[in-house]
């Protein structure tokens, strides 16, 4: 559960799950606001652009400046926060209905997005999401619809709006489909400060459909209610159902879930009036979820998070954050920046996308900076709190200890020799503070490049 409803396990967390059992620990996390997260509340007022009206962004001599706090500031949430599932949420959905952050157009828009559209609606109704990221400044300006109007409206986000926000590519649609997409959110479209406004001259009048939907679309001046009509249509549409409950799937349980579990998921999205917590609680209360450990691979930004939650890292207790921006370097570095994938796709979500062998030999050699001491500026423990506990007989009992503190659960018993073997190590002989002081670090890099730790 802690592997895949977090965004890695702590020791706290395994204490907590213990104590209360896992039924509690996840209702509370299905209602985030139950969470008291003031610490993390703290943390965020270092990174005040992220809640700035439209009116002070605008004011900015650096715009790009907004746009690095939102990703540091996500990035941190997504390490610190009490509200895991919440945070795994907003990335699904801000992967789902992806914007490039770090383009000219996103630099004061994307933060925005993120705290009107994407979390405000994150573990609301999907309907809801669709209709408030339909009028976002951000999506309207990265899919190019802000310029969209009669008579060659832009197909960009009429087109994304079906084959990747919605009903899918299987779905049948067709190119008639696609125009008509476009031509019924003509007109909506961004201020120059960045706000969004409704353009009734741009709209196109006329009767239009789209697979079962259509509308006589017959004044301008009601274009947005018919806009938010086909929407609506669009969020309880069957294939909708299916397509986010297939990407749900592969996000929490493995890459190629069963038809059974999709169509499942789908039926309770559609039962909830596309209400997202009851979607989880049929997801996560499903056999097929109980049954998948270990089939899922860290994405990079996932090992990045998790193993800085491992480590038992702590938040900049000053005000200076630029040890966090290190940590958002890294996720450049590895591919995996948050909230900035360029195509419209977003970030893949299965071991195909990023098992590229550079990507992974960059992934070892950042476990081996981050086992000592990457990076610098924020309070960390002795890497010998991971073995803290009663005393210990053997090197075998330590190094089950070590596994166990990392990722929660102990090696297989030859993988666990062949760990200490490449320490001149064995899991029967007695144990040695000395032997164990000069290799944990090598140790804690080996089990981070383990199977154990990269599969969640």
């Amino acid at each position: 559960m802690l592997r895949r409803a977090t965004m890695g396990p702590t020791p706290a967390l395994l204490a907590d799950i213990r104590r209360r059992g896992a039924t509690a620990w996840l209702e509370d996390q299905l209602h985030p606001e139950r969470i008291d997260d003031a610490a993390m509340n703290s943390l965020l007022s270092k990174y005040p652009l992220i809640t700035a009206p439209l009116s002070q962004l605008n004011a900015l001599e650096q715009p790009r400046t907004a746009a690095l706090q939102l990703i540091e500031a996500t990035l941190a949430r997504q390490i610190w926060s009490r509200r895991q599932l919440f945070e795994i949420m907003v990335d699904f959905w801000s992967n789902h209905l992806n914007v490039l952050t770090l383009q000219s157009a996103g630099h004061l828009t994307k933060p925005i997005e993120d705290r009107t559209v994407i979390r405000t609606h994150a573990m609301g109704r999907f309907e809801n999401l669709l209709l408030a990221d339909a009028k976002s400044p951000a999506m309207l300006r990265y899919l190019d619809n802000n310029d969209s109007r009669i008579p060659t409206p832009n197909e960009n986000y009429g087109r994304e709006l079906l084959q990747l926000h919605t009903v899918g590519s299987s779905a049948g649609f067709t190119e008639e489909d696609v125009r008509n997409s476009a031509l019924i959110l003509t007109g909506r479209s961004v201020t120059l400060e960045g706000a969004f406004v409704y353009k009734p001259e741009w709209h196109y009048v006329g009767r239009v459909q789209v697979m079962g939907w259509s509308s006589a679309n017959a004044s301008s001046s009601a274009g947005m209610s018919t806009g938010d009509g086909y929407l609506r249509y669009l969020a309880r549409h069957e294939q909708t159902a299916l397509s986010l409950s297939r990407k749900l799937a592969i996000r929490f349980v493995s890459d190629t879930p069963s038809p059974a579990l999709i169509e499942q998921l789908a039926e309770v999205y559609l039962n909830s009036g596309t209400a997202i917590v009851p979607w989880l609680k049929a997801l996560f209360d499903s056999p097929e979820f109980d049954a998948a450990v270990g089939q899922k691979m860290r994405r990079p930004l996932e090992g990045i998070v998790a193993t800085v939650r491992a480590l038992g890292i702590q938040p900049p207790t000053g005000t200076n954050t630029d040890a966090i921006g290190k940590l958002a370097t890294d996720t450049i570095k590895l591919g995996h920046q948050p909230l900035n994938a360029a195509p419209p796709t977003g970030y893949p979500d299965v071991a195909a996308g990023w098992w590229a062998i550079g990507g992974l030999l960059s992934r070892c050699n950042w476990h081996r900076i981050m086992s000592r001491g990457h990076p610098d500026g924020l309070p960390r423990p002795a890497l010998s709190a991971l073995l803290a506990g009663p005393p210990m007989a053997t090197h075998g009992e330590m190094a089950d200890r070590l596994t166990v503190s990392l990722t929660g659960q102990m090696f297989r018993p030859d993988h666990r020799e062949a760990l200490l073997n490449f320490a001149g190590l064995t899991s029967a002989e007695p144990y040695s503070k000395r032997k164990v002081d000069r290799w944990l670090k090598d140790l804690t890099e080996m089990v981070f490049n383990s199977p154990y730790w990269v599969l969640r």
